[in-house]
């Protein structure tokens, strides 16, 4: 069990407190003010995404690249009576952003359906087989892909063909050329100011416009919005999308409405996450995204887009029992495949394959790879003699960039810097990791291991309602972090791989999740240093969620 080397997330110059503005501006706790400036807000205004979350702050959907053409073909085929498609994916993004879609269309009154692709038949993306088999089936005369489809030109060229029209709604990376569709609506197309929309971010845009709510919503159509960004407060965090600027608003509206009366399913979810009052961006990353994802993961997404969209609680229980189960096994299959891989190796990029691997867990797994190594990761599994793999990069790496040199080796892949999939030929895989470990040696050149960054010890941070202010946390929003450091008075184990534990001198309880087999117990008298976030409860009060062990604190 290595020690991580620490230091405080920004060093605080000599004089006056530098975050006084902050706290007199927004009258806020001198200690959360102290953290908003850890975060790099130097200035009272970059907290009002925050802290004054008003619809006047948000972008104009139809500054969108694509949404008028999408807008005006949409409301077509509405008029006209067309079946219409939306063609979704299978994570929890694409799963949120096909029910905000079915949800907006429906209260259009347009005849609609979704469609997920199977993560195991299918694979990500469109397909011309799914393609000509609703065309058989439902004889759409629209399709609206959301998450997916915008480097999707053949299949869009042959959908035409068909006799069929598409609007791309994505946000992945642009390829060279755009599909040729009757709208490609993208935030990375123009200069539109938010280019970290969520593909549920995206659909949201889209649904604002449709709704002709704009620039600003107002009324039944603000209520409306707010129950839609409950969708999009899920979405854009299990995406691990930056909460800044107007996505932070954007999911801080979205956590609101969450803390107050939800459909069936969205209570059926909560309560089986264990989750109860105010909702934070952490209670979505941990409790409601993995339940969410495990539906694709292990099979077909329909069910979690049906418990999103369902108005009767006792579908909603029905749903939410398969859920459960399949989050249940889910994590019962990604325990047996990160036992039965060999630990990181010193390679640039962590690159294994299992043949017998699920699938459906392989990125999950190559996600704690990556944080426990620091580096690049992914792990393969083999379908009919294709390796289908799922990497996982640290901030810094570009994946992107490292399947452009692997390129000539591999079938196909796409998807964000630090996250994204590709497969190729199992016997070449030799040639796909060392196109990889070049890359990302050539990438990691004069790049140290970044140290752990802390705000203080646990009296420099507030109470947790104070903390709940500044919500979300998350990707470049980062939660609170403190080292805790003392003598252990108890120790004790609960469940495989949990350990309970109390430090002199810190009234709270600590929660440690270990791997079976990775570290030692800490004993009682043992001097315990490591990093650990807040875990507020209402019912439960204040307890600490052990990050890393903390070595040596650089300057």
């Amino acid at each position: 069990m290595g020690a991580t080397c620490w230091r405080l997330r920004r060093a605080i110059p000599a004089g006056p407190a530098p975050w006084k503005a902050l706290a007199a501006a927004w009258e806020l706790d001198p200690r959360l003010a102290r953290l908003a400036w850890m975060r790099g807000a130097d200035r009272p205004e970059a907290l009002a995404w925050r802290l004054d979350a008003g619809w006047q702050r948000t972008t104009d959907p139809h500054l969108l690249p694509g949404v008028d053409q999408a807008v005006g073909r949409i409301r077509r085929a509405i008029e006209a009576r067309e079946r219409i498609v939306v063609y979704g994916d299978y994570d929890v993004d694409g799963v949120t952003a096909t029910a905000l879609l079915m949800r907006t269309l429906e209260k259009l009154g347009a005849d609609v359906s979704f469609f997920i692709p199977n993560r195991f038949s299918d694979g990500y993306g469109l397909h011309l087989d799914c393609i000509q088999e609703l065309k058989a089936t439902r004889d759409p005369g629209l399709l609206i892909s959301v998450d997916c489809g915008v480097r999707s030109l053949d299949e869009v060229n042959a959908s035409t063909a068909l006799g069929l029209d598409w609007v791309i709604t994505d946000h992945h990376a642009l390829g060279a050329e755009l599909p040729a569709a009757c709208a490609v609506v993208h935030p990375h197309l123009g200069a539109y100011p938010n280019r970290f929309l969520a593909g549920v971010g995206v659909a949201f845009k889209l649904a604002q416009a449709l709704l002709g709510a704009a620039p600003h919503p107002a009324g039944a159509d603000a209520a409306f919005l707010d129950g839609l960004l409950k969708l999009v407060a899920i979405g854009t965090v299990a995406d691990v999308m930056p909460l800044v600027d107007e996505n932070a608003l954007l999911v801080r509206r979205g956590l609101d409405s969450l803390g107050g009366k939800n459909g069936p399913g969205l209570v059926a979810l909560l309560r089986a996450a264990k989750k109860e009052g105010a909702i934070g961006a952490q209670d979505i990353g941990f409790g409601l995204a993995p339940r969410l994802n495990a539906v694709g993961r292990m099979g077909g997404a329909e069910d979690a887009v049906r418990l999103l969209l369902t108005r009767d609680r006792a579908e909603a229980e029905t749903l939410m029992a398969r859920v459960e189960a399949l989050n249940l096994e889910r994590r019962t299959i990604q325990r047996d495949l990160t036992a039965r891989l060999p630990p990181p190796t010193e390679e640039a990029f962590d690159l294994v394959l299992d043949p017998t691997a699920h699938k459906g867990v392989i990125g999950i797994v190559a996600g704690h790879r990556m944080r426990a190594s620091g580096r690049p990761s992914g792990v393969c599994t083999v379908i009919d003699d294709v390796a289908h793999c799922s990497l996982r990069a640290p901030e810094g790496y570009d994946l992107n960039e490292l399947l452009a040199l692997a390129q000539p080796f591999i079938l196909g892949g796409g998807g964000h810097r630090v996250a994204a999939g590709l497969s190729f030929l199992a016997p070449r895989l030799a040639f796909v990791r060392q196109a990889l470990q070049r890359g990302a040696s050539l990438q990691a050149q004069g790049r140290e291991l970044p140290p752990l960054m802390v705000d203080g010890g646990p009296g420099e941070l507030p109470g947790d309602a104070d903390l709940a202010r500044l919500e979300p946390y998350g990707q470049g929003f980062p939660p609170p972090m403190a080292n805790l450091q003392g003598t252990l008075v108890s120790s004790a184990t609960f469940g495989a791989d949990h350990w309970k534990l109390r430090l002199a001198g810190l009234p709270e309880p600590i929660t440690w999740f270990e791997r079976p087999g990775r570290g030692v117990q800490p004993q009682a008298g043992d001097l315990l240093h490591v990093a650990a976030t807040p875990q507020g409860s209402e019912r439960w009060g204040r307890s600490w969620l052990v990050d890393s062990v903390l070595g040596e604190a650089l300057p």
